[in-house]
């Protein structure tokens, strides 16, 4: 965890724009509305999301709809932006008080909350956000939903599709 942790933070540090062929991979699955959502990112934002869609792309998820939510499930972080500390905030504060953060993250993003409510509203933004840009409902729906838990009973093709995001991006 901790390993996992530093490279991330690595990442954030080192990040460059995405490489012409990676930049294709994206533009071949959005349309010109979702790919100006996705020009929103940070670099490291980018390869993060691009790294998610490649590696259910790797693993034979070819389903329209995930390869949209891949790229853009956390677009809606882009509407308030957060520095390197109030990211790495979020991430300790998540793993030592996993309650109390969700209680700081409802409510309206000022002060110190901000980055607690960021992390806990973005799916909603970002399926807000999906939506405006024309985005296929199935897509939209998985990433509102891209954080909460699934049942395991549940065999619907969008818990299916929603545990493999969630897969991706846990390993990303």
């Amino acid at each position: 965890m901790v390993r996992y942790r530093l490279w991330q933070f690595w990442q954030i540090l080192t990040a460059v724009p995405l490489e012409p062929a990676a930049r294709a991979e994206v533009t071949a699955i959005l349309s010109a509305q979702e790919l100006a959502l996705f020009d929103r990112f940070s670099f490291n934002d980018q390869w993060h999301s691009y790294r998610v869609m490649k590696m259910l792309r790797d693993a034979g998820h070819t389903q329209p709809s995930l390869l949209v939510a891949a790229l853009l499930h956390d677009v809606g972080k882009t509407k308030l932006s957060l520095s390197i500390w109030q990211r790495s905030l979020i991430v300790l504060a998540s793993i030592l008080l996993p309650r109390q953060t969700a209680v700081w993250g409802q409510g309206e993003a000022v002060g110190w909350k901000r980055p607690f409510v960021v992390k806990a509203q973005h799916p909603a933004w970002s399926a807000e956000m999906a939506t405006a840009a024309g985005s296929q409902s199935q897509a939209i729906e998985l990433m509102r939903r891209h954080q909460d838990p699934i049942d395991p009973n549940d065999t619907s093709e969008e818990a299916v599709l929603l545990r493999l995001l969630q897969w991706a991006d846990d390993q990303n």
